[in-house]
């Protein structure tokens, strides 16, 4: 049997190239700033510095009707006008039943944004066979106060966009919405149903 008196050292270099290797092959390795000082005078001094950073995520949130802000709610709200049996199509300005204070909210953090509103195509129709729509334009939005201005409705598109100006960059409007029927014309019997969709858009 052969002695090698050299193996233990041998062990020891395999060992420490291991080593090396594992630390070379650490990717991007990070290290804080250090700063050492030493010497006989009195007064020594060392420093070190700390980078932060923040990131704000790009944002938008739109709410109409009732919900918890900044998060997502599935509840349709409505709005509903019970004309009076001896007012039809007087003339009369009829005001929503139902939902009559919706509250409106649009916030978001990447400049201005575009608000519009959609009508269902053709606007209120019937359920009395043969029976006239209601167009968008005989219902009638006001705002109780606030910033947020209602947007006109279109009928099967988007009516004119309203633009919301950002004050630093962000949006953050709010406003309570009344509706009401303007009741120009006499209808048949019936229920009359549509629906809005409002888009808030950040470029």
């Amino acid at each position: 049997m052969t002695h090698c008196p050299n193996l233990p050292a041998q062990r020891n270099s395999v060992r420490a190239v291991a080593a090396l290797t594992v630390g070379l092959a650490l990717p991007h390795a990070v290290w804080a700033e250090t700063n050492f000082n030493s010497g006989s005078a009195s007064a020594l001094a060392a420093s070190a510095r700390l980078d932060f950073r923040i990131t704000i995520p790009r944002v938008l949130f739109l709410r109409v009707g009732t919900g918890t802000d900044f998060a997502n709610n599935t509840s349709v709200d409505a709005v509903d006008f019970n004309v009076p049996e001896s007012a039809s199509g007087s003339g009369v300005p009829v005001v929503g039943q139902s939902g009559t204070a919706i509250t409106a909210r649009v916030v978001g953090n990447g400049n201005n944004i575009s608000f519009s509103a959609t009508g269902s195509s053709g606007g209120l129709t019937p359920s009395s066979v043969g029976a006239p729509a209601v167009p968008w334009t005989q219902i009638v939005a006001a705002s109780g106060g606030g910033s947020l201005p209602h947007p006109a409705i279109g009928n099967g598109t988007a009516g004119a966009a309203s633009s919301l100006v950002s004050t630093g960059g962000v949006v953050d409007q709010t406003s309570t919405w009344s509706f009401s029927y303007r009741n120009l014309t006499a209808l048949p019997a019936g229920t009359y149903s549509g629906q809005v969709i409002y888009t808030a858009a950040l470029p």
